[in-house]
């Protein structure tokens, strides 16, 4: 197994950055008004009593630099919800997926909130892996020229035929969209992938014409716009709440401390019922970590491009496994798959917690529909 895994790691060791973890920094400093004053929509419900001083676990959690891609893990962490739920939170710096994976594996790190293509590529070769939770749906964007998009007609994959496409390897949205127009009838022959090693190099391969379209995540569309690209249409469109980043422990480790990872998912939850309920609060804590422009933030948390959702929406993380094998990306008659490496009982322990614990806050009624049919 040992050997397997370290094959695994070998064959993905030069993608240098993961792409899930890139933070798209404005093309240029934002010069335009600050975002428009955003009053906290409903208050936040008052916390009933709770007294976790008794209970004290550790966790070390990967972060990649200043990225808010985790924005919900940044926030609990900023706002102190960890340690009210009686957990020690460490992040631990991490330079690409490779690097998390590597450190869960070898017991030097409990949870990857980014990425899920290393995620299955492992459990696929026998890995102790397991989901507990999400960090991000959807996320991805595609970006054209104008003129490219004027020819471009929404919901026809079959465009794509002939056409030279950028992406970043790591990146859940180009592989979703390449099994769409394998089904749309497309001669995937005539289809050219060029991998590239950021999401402004896809950027910039556009804008020079060495690409006819290209996929971005990570807030890069609204970077592509500032230089002149539109986005002609979201991968959320074709694929909707598909998975991007999830977050990813050592199933051995999460049998043997299940509580830590429960109250981990809470102070998580606690984190979006802040987000949905304090904006000002929440762009203003994510600017102070990240340094990013104001407006930037803003529009990454809430312009519906990446969908902030713990769920662990096994069903969605399957099919993309079953993707990962129809696209070749992982064998497709590996004896593993991913029905046992999501735990959703981490999320709904946590989700039926804080229901009970926030009764007047109305944004739990629909994070639990949204498991049942994710997850059920």
């Amino acid at each position: 197994m040992k050997k397997t895994i370290a094959l695994v790691l070998a064959a993905i060791l030069l993608l240098s950055l993961a792409a899930c973890g890139q933070t798209a920094q404005p093309a240029e400093p934002a010069a335009t008004e600050a975002p428009a004053e955003v009053p906290a929509e409903t208050e936040a419900p008052a916390a009933a009593e709770t007294d976790n001083s008794n209970v004290n676990y550790s966790l070390r959690v990967a972060q990649m630099g200043t990225s808010i891609k985790a924005a919900m893990v940044v926030l609990a962490n900023e706002m102190g919800y960890y340690a009210e739920e009686g957990l020690d939170v460490t992040f631990e710096p991490i330079n690409n997926l490779n690097d998390g994976i590597t450190a869960i594996l070898g017991g030097s790190l409990d949870i990857l909130p980014f990425g899920v293509i290393p995620t299955c590529t492992f459990v696929a070769q026998g890995a102790d892996l397991t989901v507990i939770g999400g960090t991000i749906a959807e996320g991805s964007e595609c970006v054209m020229t104008p003129e490219n998009a004027a020819t471009y007609t929404d919901g026809d994959l079959t465009w794509f035929a002939g056409k030279t496409v950028a992406c970043v390897r790591p990146e859940t949205g180009h592989m979703i969209m390449m099994q769409k127009i394998a089904q749309a009838g497309v001669d995937m022959t005539t289809v050219k992938f060029v991998e590239l090693d950021g999401f402004q190099s896809v950027v910039e391969a556009v804008l020079k014409g060495e690409a006819d379209v290209g996929f971005v995540n990570s807030g890069f569309g609204q970077n592509a716009k500032t230089q002149g690209l539109e986005v002609p249409f979201l991968v959320g469109e074709y694929a909707p709440n598909a998975v991007c980043c999830r977050q990813t422990a050592l199933k051995s480790n999460v049998e043997a401390n299940r509580d830590a990872y429960v109250r981990f998912e809470i102070a998580n939850l606690r984190a979006m019922m802040l987000m949905l309920t304090d904006k000002e609060t929440t762009i203003a804590k994510l600017v102070e970590f990240s340094g990013l422009d104001e407006q930037y933030v803003y529009n990454c948390i809430y312009d519906g491009v990446m969908k902030i959702s713990m769920d662990s929406s096994a069903n969605r993380v399957q099919e993309f496994y079953e993707i990962m094998q129809a696209n070749g990306d992982i064998a497709a008659d590996s004896e593993y798959d991913m029905t046992d490496h999501v735990d959703s009982g981490i999320y709904y322990d946590a989700l039926t917690t804080v229901m009970e614990r926030y009764p007047d806050f109305d944004g739990w009624t629909a994070m639990m529909e949204a498991y049942e049919e994710n997850n059920l």
